[in-house]
């Protein structure tokens, strides 16, 4: 199959799930290695352990030719609750594409997206609510994934008082 006809295999597989870069750009080409986003999690719906959910951003952000950047895992009561990944700058619109082919494909659900000044796009997978943006103050690319459930909306809570008692002294 020639390039144009890759190039529409890809256009309808991300229109049928509903996986396209914002401002309606599709790549013609792939950046890195073309994810099939027509696979559904073996886990949908499982309620997976934080480090899993941190190391599944990992490598499909690595997979979709995005770098590293600074960040870490959350301390104290939010462990277990939350689990993020930084980028080392922005994603192109190819990335993006890329990366959310490799999320749907591993389970996690399109929900909302946003637009510009800062796009963004949040997903569901079982308790965990994913929101990707790109750009903003830091202009980077970020995954912040957090659980539902009593637990953590209780640690959420106890965190944000503990935040507002140091910032007023």
């Amino acid at each position: 199959m020639g390039r144009t006809g890759w190039a529409v295999v890809v256009l309808v597989a991300a229109a049928v799930t509903g996986v396209l870069a914002w401002d309606g750009l599709v790549p013609s080409e792939p950046a890195g290695e073309w994810v099939s986003v027509g696979e559904v999690s073996a886990r949908a719906g499982a309620d997976v352990p934080a480090g899993v959910v941190r190391d599944e951003l990992g490598v499909v952000a690595s997979g979709a030719g995005l770098a590293p950047g600074a960040g870490g895992p959350e301390a104290g009561e939010l462990v277990g609750c939350v689990a993020d990944w930084t980028g080392n700058g922005p994603a192109d619109a190819g990335q993006w594409a890329a990366l959310e082919a490799g999320l749907t494909a591993k389970g996690w659900r399109v929900t909302a997206r946003r637009g510009e000044p800062v796009p963004g796009t949040r997903l569901e997978e079982g308790p965990w609510t994913l929101e990707i943006t790109n750009g903003g103050l830091l202009d980077t690319l970020s995954l912040y994934a957090h659980r539902s459930g009593a637990r953590c909306e209780e640690a959420f809570r106890r965190e944000a008082a503990r935040r507002a008692a140091t910032e007023r002294g």
